[in-house]
């Protein structure tokens, strides 16, 4: 059997063109897979991370009682007040009125307000009561656009459980 007629048949053209059409459907199918289970994964991951994240509600509203900002069966995803625990630039740990701590991240852009004046970040400190509005992380994590130093004893006097959409107090 002659091999160099072989190779320059048609049929052997044919036959290699399709083996290689095949392997490259292959390859696209499985990157398909691939981003696919990354996908899923991240989808099933936030998922059983929302309520550990966010702090999950004490209890739900009784039927027919009203829902909205005040009710305690939504999480503060957008923001949280509370107590500061911990203070590791570029994040600050809080403590809210719920007991659930969370994680804060401060950047550049951050406006940090105490009473009419401004304050930086680095002027923050530990037992510090603030009230942060930002935007949720897929980590749990809020990313801080507004964060408000209260006064220090607004926790203890109830000021602050209006912020705080966990909140279990009533007014």
């Amino acid at each position: 059997m002659d091999f160099h007629k072989l190779f320059e048949s048609k049929k052997y053209a044919r036959l290699s063109y399709t083996i290689l059409i095949i392997l490259v459907v292959f390859v696209i199918f499985q990157a398909g897979i691939f981003v696919g289970y990354k996908k899923a994964s991240f989808s099933f991951g936030w998922g059983e991370r929302y309520y550990n994240a966010f702090g999950e509600p004490a209890r739900l509203p009784m039927m027919g009682a009203p829902r909205g900002f005040g009710s305690t069966e939504f999480p503060a995803a957008h923001g949280t007040a509370g107590r500061i625990v911990e203070i590791t630039l570029p994040t600050v740990l809080i403590e809210g009125n719920d007991d659930v701590e969370r994680v804060v991240n401060i950047d550049d852009k951050t406006v940090i307000k105490e009473m009419r004046g401004s304050v930086t970040r680095e002027g923050l400190e530990v037992d510090d009561y603030i009230v942060v509005v930002g935007s949720p992380k897929e980590d749990g994590s809020i990313n801080a656009k507004l964060i408000r130093v209260m006064p220090d004893n607004a926790l203890r006097r109830g000021m602050m459980s209006n912020f705080d959409t966990n909140s279990t107090s009533t007014r």
